[in-house]
Formats: structure tokens, C-alpha cells, sequence
């Protein structure tokens, strides 16, 4: 299983543009009070480039691991680049 590091380190290069926004679409929404699940949920079924973003990310993303990360992980990291992103 890829450590919290190497996940951390996927992130910091993502190799694809548009993460400001996905980062941007789901802090407003924790800025606003909405819990970090509902508000990724929201993101990713909205259909739009923030959503199409992280799929990119994850399908990109895959090829860089030696072991899949577990999602919960994945999505701590997630969660804090959200949150750093709002300076929150």
C-alpha cells in the first residue's frame, strides 16, 4: 500500500492542469460548512472540469504507484490540498 508520502508526492506533481480549480471547487464548499465527503461527492457528480479533472488525476495517477493507495488515504490528501488551497 503507497504511503501518505508517496500519495503526498502524486499530488505536489500532478502532471495535469486544472487541479487549482478541483482544489478550489471543493474548498468553497468546506468553507461554507459542507463536510469534505458531501462536498467531493458534489465536485465529482457535477460534471464539470473540476470533476472531469480528478478523474483525469486518478486515471494518470494509477500508472505512478506501485501499489494502489488506499482511497481513504488518497482522499486525506485530497482533503488537505482542499483545505491549504482556502487556507483553511
Amino acid at each position: 500500500m503507497a504511503s501518505r508520502d508517496t500519495i503526498r508526492a502524486v499530488f505536489a506533481d500532478p502532471q495535469l492542469d486544472g487541479m487549482d480549480g478541483l482544489y478550489q471547487a471543493i474548498g468553497e464548499m468546506l468553507k461554507d460548512g459542507v463536510d469534505f465527503d458531501r462536498a467531493y461527492s458534489l465536485v465529482v457528480q457535477s460534471g464539470t472540469d473540476a470533476s472531469t479533472t480528478w478523474i483525469k488525476f486518478c486515471v494518470q495517477s494509477a500508472s505512478r504507484f506501485s501499489e494502489p493507495p488506499e482511497e481513504s488515504e488518497f482522499l486525506a490528501v485530497l482533503e488537505d490540498y482542499c483545505r491549504r488551497h482556502i487556507g483553511a
